[in-house]
């Protein structure tokens, strides 16, 4: 299956991080600026061929936001399961596991968003309902700017199974609503812990709130508007991070 990334950043990320050759580069024809220059030396030393095409027909292939790079591959996000991580020997010197799970998140810009956030603040894995869930579409890989390259994405077909599953191998499940009692940074979320973050519209769904050891909110001056799920991804994330000494 061949797939494509586009934009500057996400495509030098990727070249980065991956393993395999890209299938085919295109750049806009013209001028190139240091950083196209860059990516295309780098795919050049892959064997991958380069095409030069003018802004109208890459603007054909993804409107927008190009920046002046497509790139075609197979197969750029490597699908993985939940069993495979869970047995996972986990190889760095902290190994506390964080699992991201996103109930709900429709929109691709804040999957992205909230991808990106995931692989700067050390996510083992993002997981995500099956339906009513936003897929790892080109979207949210160029939003994401290489997370979703880092960090892998997990579509699950039932997330209170799922939920359980984590449970069962000693990871501590935490919920975050604007109506829970307690704020995030008066829990203990040094050991192996789920963040659950909620819907744009709709925060937790009910059963998945059943399944929450905990619930905490994240304490606001003005909570009217509350914040867009991939704000409130950030902070929470940072906030568990800030608790397990992070090194920056």
């Amino acid at each position: 299956m061949m797939d494509f990334i586009y934009g500057i950043h996400a495509t030098r990320i990727y070249l980065s991080t991956a393993t395999g050759t890209p299938q085919r580069l295109l750049l806009k024809s013209g001028n190139l600026g240091p950083r196209l220059r860059e990516i295309r030396d780098r795919v050049e030393m892959m064997d991958c061929p380069v095409e030069y095409l003018s802004r109208a027909a890459l603007d054909e292939i993804t409107p927008g936001k190009h920046q002046g790079v497509i790139l075609y591959t197979t197969s750029p996000i490597e699908a993985v399961s939940l069993d495979v991580l869970l047995a996972k020997e986990v190889e760095r010197d902290n190994p506390r596991r964080l699992f991201l799970i996103l109930d709900g998140v429709k929109d691709p810009h804040n999957l992205g968003a909230c991808l990106r956030s995931a692989a700067t603040m050390g996510v083992d894995a993002v997981i995500a309902p099956r339906s009513n869930s936003a897929p790892l579409s080109v979207t949210a890989i160029k939003t994401a700017c290489g997370g979703a390259n880092l960090v892998p994405y997990l579509q699950v077909s039932n997330l209170a199974r799922t939920l359980e599953q984590l449970k069962s191998s000693d990871c501590w499940i935490l919920g975050t609503t604007l109506d829970a009692e307690r704020p995030l940074s008066s829990f203990d979320l040094t050991g192996d812990l789920v963040l659950v973050m909620g819907s744009e519209d709709g925060g937790l769904r009910r059963n998945t709130r059943k399944h929450c050891d905990y619930l905490a909110k994240i304490p606001m001056v003005n909570d009217i508007l509350g914040f867009n799920v991939s704000v409130a991804t950030g902070i929470s994330l940072y906030e568990v991070q800030q608790q397990r000494g992070i090194k920056g």
